[in-house]
């Protein structure tokens, strides 16, 4: 990949993107997660940071501690610690000119720049992609928002959760779901990289527009299908999964246990009658010759589920060759033996909360793996390390910057103020 052939500094040296450079003002959970996919494949991602305004997830109150603060005062949470992990903290000003003029600096010696920041704030700091395009021309600008950057919505500001009743899926699932935060932040890093890809080949810059309720309805297909070709609305009940003969959640046996099951055609249907017992319930030929109302195995499937738990259910489903699988909750997958097996969880020490697990890059490629670099920063904890790395900034350049008041550092004595 010849445009990582810059040096790589660190751990990251390892990574299969060692050498990539990417400035984040990605907030909250879709941006974070763009930023974080490329850190843990070995870039040096940069979070930029207000010491007015800090990132969000920072302070947001957390039911499994109280407010934990950092030396500097700045308070932290473990929700940030895993959202940012993997990558470096610079906190700069950009509501000052000097703090803007180290921004572009920045820019020069960066491959990508990532933003999700409300809509015109990047314009509103003459940092838009034209302006960052003049100081680095072949600089890759991702910009992640709720409706994209054009278009009569691209004023308005959204959270996952409006997206999900945006899109419909609120209605489709009677929950506030936000998962779409994460598709977004995926699409974005994913984006990114095949931009690389054409930089390398023409020299040019790319603007990404990454709309967050476009990436959500590419994921929403089955539920759009039948209206969008004259059908009817989507209409399915909960737990209910279109195509499958029958899907169900199972009551099992214990407080609190179900597990799930999804029968989709004639040969999963005789399979569960014959693990039931029930031959008097199979089906001959294509599954449209189902002879008997769908509810008729559905009662017995739960009469027999009572009497098991959980992961029988799952188990003697499964060996039966049917898809099935335990609800979870998050104890249970922390003591998941799949899981544990495939060492998806990993320790993480962060000097403000202690020694936490967070789950390990998913990214298993053969020969340089996705892995988890550290616990998210101190706000501005690698500042001086940055503009020395980045810039080659002598220590009288790094003091002449705090005096200016573009950045802050969190070991001056005296910070400044935004």
């Amino acid at each position: 990949m010849a445009w990582f052939d810059r040096d790589a500094v660190g751990d990251r040296s390892r990574g299969l993107l060692a050498g990539l450079r990417v400035l984040s003002f990605g907030a909250f959970v879709a941006g974070n997660t763009a930023g974080l996919v490329l850190a843990e494949l070995g870039a040096d991602v940069v979070k930029l940071e207000s010491l007015r305004r800090p990132e969000a997830l920072r302070s947001y109150f957390s039911l499994d501690h109280g407010e934990i603060y950092e030396p500097s005062g700045i308070r932290t949470t473990a929700l940030w610690s895993g959202y940012a992990r993997s990558t470096r903290s610079l906190c700069i000003n950009m509501d000052a000119e000097e703090g803007r003029s180290l921004f572009r600096e920045l820019v020069g010696q960066a491959d990508v720049v990532i933003e999700n920041l409300g809509p015109g704030q990047m314009e509103r700091w003459g940092s838009d992609y034209p302006a960052l395009a003049a100081t680095n021309p072949t600089v890759v600008m991702a910009a992640i928002s709720g409706y994209g950057r054009t278009g009569p919505r691209a004023s308005y500001r959204s959270y996952g959760s409006n997206i999900c009743n945006y899109l419909g899926l609120t209605s489709a699932w009677s929950v506030e779901g936000t998962h779409f935060d994460f598709v977004a932040g995926y699409h974005a890093a994913s984006a990114i990289l095949s931009a690389l890809h054409a930089v390398a080949e023409t020299g040019r810059g790319v603007y990404i527009d990454v709309s967050q309720a476009e990436t959500g309805a590419a994921v929403m297909a089955p539920l759009y299908m039948d209206a969008l070709n004259g059908g009817p609305d989507w209409g399915f009940p909960p737990n209910t999964s279109p195509g499958s003969l029958l899907s169900t959640v199972l009551a099992c046996r214990g407080d609190d246990e179900w597990a799930a099951v999804d029968i989709e055609d004639a040969s999963d249907w005789n399979a569960l009658c014959a693990l039931l017992e029930r031959p008097d319930l199979a089906i001959a030929g294509e599954a449209a010759e189902v002879a008997r109302p769908v509810t008729d195995l559905l009662s017995a499937l739960e009469t027999w589920s009572a009497n098991e738990t959980s992961c029988q259910v799952a188990l003697k489903l499964q060996m039966a060759g049917l898809a099935a699988a335990p609800v979870s909750n998050s104890e249970d997958l922390w003591r998941d033996p799949q899981l544990r097996s495939r060492d998806v969880f990993v320790d993480v020490h962060h000097p403000d909360i202690g020694t936490i697990e967070y789950p390990e890059s998913p990214d298993r490629l053969d020969r340089t793996p996705g892995r988890v670099q550290s616990a998210g920063p101190r706000l501005g904890e690698h500042g001086r390390a940055v503009l020395t790395e980045w810039l080659g900034a002598c220590e009288e350049r790094i003091q002449d910057l705090k005096f200016s008041n573009a950045f802050w550092d969190p070991e001056d004595p005296t910070p400044g103020t935004e």
